[in-house]
């Protein structure tokens, strides 16, 4: 009888002991560092396996940290090594903006070869809708209002946007090309006198997706719309002399 009672004190501790006994250690973690031999004997249970000793199981949580720790790594790496591509990318925009010769017609045209060839997109459109007063006829091709006002949303949102586009978009967009967009990226461009939209497409569904980071995508709409913006006022200006 008494032999039963003093198994079970020892194997059921009262829950204040158990309490003390897990505040000192948590306070007191060298504890096992005074004591290596208790640590060699205490046993940690595991939920896959069988228990272990306590420097095992610290020794496998330690190699499962440093493991998230450098899978974490080779993450940062990576996207640090694509931001370093597409700013590379702008960067060669920006360059061929400013080198661009000729009318705004080439210019146009030097936009969507640019994008196309740096960006490595599938299909590219660039819409706009300029008071006629400019007078573009050179470029009207260009010229697509009724395009524009299938995307009011993202003029009202003022900031690119990402994902996959109806076919009604995509046919407007692409014309003959728009079974290759499978993802697309929308570009506002533009200003209160005009507007624009800049669209790139991809045949891959997961590359323009909604939600994904689009600093360089504006960046990509400011070089876009300031470049457009000095020659529309020079293209204005010209016709002023003419008229003058």
């Amino acid at each position: 009888m008494d032999r039963t009672v003093n198994e079970e004190r020892e194997t059921s501790d009262p829950p204040d002991l158990e309490a003390a006994i897990r505040a000192y250690l948590r306070d007191h973690p060298e504890f096992f560092i005074r004591h290596a031999d208790l640590a060699e004997n205490l046993r940690i249970p595991h939920p896959c396996q069988p228990a272990v000793s306590l420097l095992e199981y610290q020794n496998r949580l330690l190699r499962e940290q440093s493991q998230h720790l450098r899978d974490k790594l080779l993450e940062l790496v990576a996207i640090a090594r694509d931001n370093d591509r597409l700013a590379g990318r702008v960067q060669r925009l920006a360059l061929g903006l400013l080198d661009a010769r000729g009318g705004l017609d080439e210019l146009l045209h030097g936009v969507k070869a640019i994008l196309r060839e740096e960006f490595r997109a599938d299909c590219v459109a660039l819409c706009l809708a300029i008071p006629p007063t400019v007078g573009l006829s050179a470029v009207e091709e260009f010229l697509r209002p009724d395009v524009l006002i299938l995307f009011e949303d993202v003029f009202r949102a003022g900031r690119p946007r990402c994902g996959r586009l109806s076919p009604e978009q995509a046919a407007a967009l692409f014309a003959d090309g728009a079974g290759r967009a499978a993802s697309a990226a929308l570009i506002p461009l533009g200003n209160e006198e005009w507007r624009g939209l800049l669209a790139v497409g991809s045949s891959d569904a997961g590359r323009f997706y909604p939600g994904v980071g689009t600093l360089f995508l504006e960046r990509i709409g400011e070089l876009v719309s300031q470049t457009l913006r000095a020659r529309l006022l020079a293209g204005e200006q010209r016709v002023v002399e003419g008229k003058g």
